[in-house]
């Protein structure tokens, strides 16, 4: 694809599929578009899993400012430029801070007739919940309050930074308030958008993709919480019902619709929104980061991205796909073997070179100062005190801490057995045992030793005018290909 992609996550879950792209792009994994481009579109400014996905946006951004990617370069890691255009990544919703849905619908000044109708719309509790936290599982206040989409000046912003070429991306879990509602309205004006906005013409005819996430998660009961999973099925039900009928009818307004789910549904705690929602990453939203993928992968040329016009000026798409993902067996702790060929194809090597770069740099670093590629390519303790350094041990961090939270749900992406170390560090990848290394520099070392010997083997084959931070990745993504190539054959 030569074009940027606009990726617009609405709600707690576009959030959190966004930051499973952002690991997987860290990692090298192939996304093949000039630059994404992460819209979130949430009211809860202060929800966790919204803050953690833009904090490692940010990080993600640092390290990659002090890296080039040119044709002398092999490097891989943080390959994808991600762009901001918004503030902090965010599309900013008018009048939801400090306001009650009754006051944002200006109830009070409503004639009785009107208010009596919205009284038969919306219940005592709709009409008196917090806009600033989100839509708790409301799609009928959503579709109010994000009617709103293109008044704000994010949205203009985007729509004058888009160009011809460019696609659209729209993440949303179908099942709660936020993305239920956002996604058809956002579709809808994206296709209707007013003829004075910037660029107007493009977007209403960009090749528009979309994820439907369905129910893969559960809530605990609480009482005097307004969300409660036990609706999540009938919400499901009933939304899919809408899109049939008004996103993917008979003239479709997608071109590529995938959907995912999961029906074993691991409760979270009850949190309405703010800084305790944090849920654990999940599978579901490391398969959706796919779809993304996926989507960027599809050939300008291809039928599906067509679009056409009618007679009433309605864009719409006349050879829509729809897809949805699945694993090859149904089992509780997910594996790389347990993937389609085309998912291993894409995950198993980048993110195997990316743990062992992590491991390194978490256990072993910190003692290397005597070796060849430290002392002869000037990585001194100085360089290792850098703000670049920092936020490659911040970012890889949490890159893990997203391992580890996947390999602890239910259903569980495990393909990691992450606390080996020392002589077992290539035993790491489960399901597959490593083979051994036919070289001179591989003979008789194990573990990190084998690591290092790489490393001092491969430092003389740099170019030599690359800055220290571009020599520092070169070098490890040319080792750990390398050890990832030899060790499993990926």
């Amino acid at each position: 694809m030569n074009g940027k992609l606009y990726i617009f996550g609405i709600g707690g879950t576009g959030s959190r599929v966004i930051k499973s792209l952002v690991m997987l792009a860290s990692s090298g994994v192939n996304i093949d578009a000039d630059a994404i481009v992460p819209i979130i579109v949430d009211p809860d400014f202060a929800n966790a899993d919204v803050t953690r996905t833009i904090e490692q946006i940010k990080t993600y951004a640092a390290i990659r400012e002090k890296l080039a990617f040119n044709d002398a370069s092999q490097n891989k890691f943080y390959s994808i430029d991600i762009k901001n255009i918004t503030n902090d990544y965010r599309l900013t919703l008018k009048d939801t801070k400090n306001k009650k849905f009754r006051e944002f619908i200006e109830y009070s000044t409503l004639s009785k007739e009107n208010q009596a109708l919205a009284s038969i719309l919306f219940s005592e509790t709709n009409l008196e919940s917090d806009m600033e936290v989100g839509f708790k599982g409301n799609p009928n206040i959503g579709s109010v309050v994000l009617n709103q989409f293109t008044d704000s000046q994010d949205f203009i912003d985007f729509a004058a930074s888009f160009k011809s070429g460019d696609r659209i991306f729209i993440i949303s879990s179908i099942f709660g308030g936020t993305g239920a509602s956002g996604f058809p309205l956002l579709l809808k004006n994206l296709r209707g958008l007013n003829p004075t906005m910037p660029n107007s013409d493009a977007i209403r005819h960009a090749p528009i993709g979309a994820i439907t996430v369905l129910p893969y998660f559960a809530v605990k009961p609480n009482d005097e919480s307004a969300i409660n999973s036990s609706t999540f099925i009938g919400k499901t039900k009933a939304a899919l019902q809408y899109y049939e009928k008004n996103v993917n009818g008979e003239k479709s307004s997608i071109n590529t619709l995938y959907y995912i789910g999961d029906e074993r549904t691991k409760q979270y705690e009850n949190e309405e929104g703010g800084t305790e929602q944090r849920n654990n990453a999940h599978i579901v939203e490391l398969a959706a980061a796919m779809s993304i993928i996926d989507f960027v992968s599809i050939q300008n040329d291809d039928p599906s991205l067509t679009c056409e016009e009618d007679s009433n000026d309605k864009i719409y798409a006349p050879n829509p796909e729809f897809k949805e993902f699945g694993i090859e067996d149904d089992v509780q702790e997910v594996l790389f073997s347990n993937l389609t060929q085309e998912s291993r194809n894409s995950l198993c090597g980048p993110m195997t070179q990316f743990v062992l770069f992590s491991k390194y740099m978490t256990e072993h670093l910190q003692g290397t100062s005597s070796q060849p590629w430290r002392k002869d390519d000037k990585f001194d303790d100085a360089f290792l005190k850098s703000s670049f350094v920092n936020n490659l041990k911040k970012h890889i961090k949490a890159y893990i801490e997203w391992l580890s939270e996947m390999a602890d749900n239910d259903r569980a992406f495990k393909p990691y057995k992450l606390m080996v170390s020392g002589a077992d560090l290539y035993s790491i990848v489960d399901g597959v045992k490593p083979g051994s290394i036919k070289a001179l520099w591989a003979f008789n070392k194990s573990g990190y030793d084998l690591f290092d010997s790489a490393l001092n083997e491969e430092r003389t084959s740099l170019a030599k005018n690359l800055t220290l931070e571009q020599k520092f990745i070169e070098l490890f993504y040319i080792v750990t290909k390398k050890l990832v190539e030899k060790k499993y054959k990926f």
